[in-house]
């Protein structure tokens, strides 16, 4: 069942903006499940995905390099939705540390910001007085025009690897072996992402 069938908001958050950041290459269910849980603790219309797309991987892929960053901004888009149900309109091309409310659409002043990512960037995030951990009572947040809060994403799936579904991909492995991964990655499989997927690390 894909995930706009299946949220359930448990939390009745106002004024609150939430980035979860990321290269996505690609998206697996380990962020599929950060996601759900943002969502049921934030509120659908309160999460977002930020990634992007840098001018020095346009520039590796014009020259037909797509070893470091294989997907592009809308190609992420289209396999996040594709495979997981999440809304196109959830999912902003941003860089996730610059992203703020104004990225989509609110106002600075007096919409609080939290920015989400897992444990290795999150701890980028520290040492500033504009930059603290989510409160425990969401009540005291400030606005983002004067504080950031980030909030370290959950280990969902095991920690799952989009390095090592790459690799997998990208290998002499039979066409079963990488079905096969390709559904344990995703939780599914479709015949189209698949060959989209293999043809572009191959």
């Amino acid at each position: 069942m894909i995930i706009n069938e299946i949220i359930k908001i448990t939390e009745n958050v106002e004024n609150v903006v939430v980035f979860f950041g990321g290269r996505f290459q690609p998206m697996h269910q380990g962020h599929r499940d950060v996601y759900k849980h943002l969502v049921s603790k934030f509120g659908a219309s309160n999460v977002f995905i930020a990634t992007t797309f840098s001018q020095k991987a346009t520039k590796m892929h014009a020259a037909g390099n797509y070893s470091n960053d294989p997907f592009t901004f809308d190609e992420k888009k289209s396999i996040m939705s594709t495979m997981f149900g999440i809304p196109a309109d959830k999912i902003v091309n941003s860089n996730p540390y610059r992203s703020e409310p104004s990225t989509v659409g609110r106002d600075n002043n007096n919409t609080r910001l939290v920015l989400v990512f897992g444990a290795k960037d999150a701890g980028r995030l520290g040492g500033s007085d504009k930059v603290q951990p989510l409160p425990n009572n969401m009540d005291e947040m400030k606005p983002a025009a004067e504080m950031i809060y980030y909030y370290e994403a959950p280990l969902m799936q095991g920690g799952m690897s989009a390095s090592d579904f790459r690799a997998t991909m990208a290998s002499n492995a039979t066409p079963e072996a990488k079905q096969e991964e390709f559904a344990k990655f995703f939780g599914k499989f479709d015949e189209k992402i698949f060959k989209f997927i293999e043809d572009r690390l191959t």
